[in-house]
Parts: C-alpha cells; sequence; structure tokens
C-alpha cells in the first residue's frame, strides 16, 4: 500500500498544481475592469465634434463615462450582444458599445429638455 501512494505522489502534485493554475486562470480571465480612452464625441445629427477626449470606464456591469460633455454619467448593463454591449442609465440614455477587437465604437442616444441627442466615438484601451 506504501509502494502504491509513493508511485500516485508525483501525479498527485501535478493534479494539484494544474487545479492551482487553473485557479488563478479563472480569476484573471474573469476581470471586469477596463478603462477606454476616446477621441471626443460626435454629434451623428449635425456632424460636428465636441471639444474633449473623454474615459470609459466599465466595472461589475456598469459603465462610468469620465469627462465628456454629455448628460448622462452612469450607465447599467442590460444586454449582452456577441457584437455589443448595451447599456442603460437611469435618466433614460442608451450606451452601446462594441465588443470588436482593436478600437471599440461607442454610441450614446438621449433625449434630455426635448432634444433628442446622438453621439459616436471611437476608443482604444
Amino acid at each position: 500500500m506504501k509502494l502504491n501512494i509513493l508511485n500516485n505522489f508525483p501525479k498527485n502534485i501535478a493534479k494539484l498544481v494544474i487545479c492551482f493554475f487553473l485557479l488563478l486562470n479563472y480569476e484573471s480571465a474573469k476581470a471586469s475592469d477596463y478603462i477606454f480612452y476616446c477621441k471626443p464625441w460626435e454629434d451623428q445629427i449635425s456632424k460636428t465634434s465636441m471639444e474633449d477626449n473623454f474615459s470609459i470606464e466599465l466595472k461589475n456591469e456598469t459603465l462610468t463615462i469620465l469627462g465628456g460633455e454629455q448628460n448622462t454619467k452612469f450607465a447599467t448593463l442590460i444586454f449582452t450582444h456577441p457584437n455589443f454591449y448595451l447599456f442603460a442609465s437611469p435618466t433614460g440614455s442608451l450606451i452601446n458599445l462594441s465588443r470588436n477587437d482593436g478600437p471599440k465604437k461607442v454610441r450614446y442616444w438621449d433625449s434630455y429638455q426635448g432634444q433628442d441627442t446622438f453621439y459616436s466615438s471611437k476608443c482604444n484601451n
């Protein structure tokens, strides 16, 4: 019996090491904190660009816009599609963020004080 345990010892250690690395990779693979640096918003109706760059932070299924000149700064994930994420704010604004590799396209729709706005931008991480 003692000889059988010693023969399986390298296999048991290998299994333990593999499980340990799988757990480490699982934790890093599910990380949901991202920051994207974006060009100024472009109004899709008038085709004018705003002045300031902005950033988008994704954390725990929430989106925060840092900077920029839009009315809404916070939104929560409401829909996931293979091509994009859709976020909604408490004020009714919608933010669409592409899921493609490379530069991300972001679109922002809002109706504030009777005025409809539709902005878009491109972001890099």
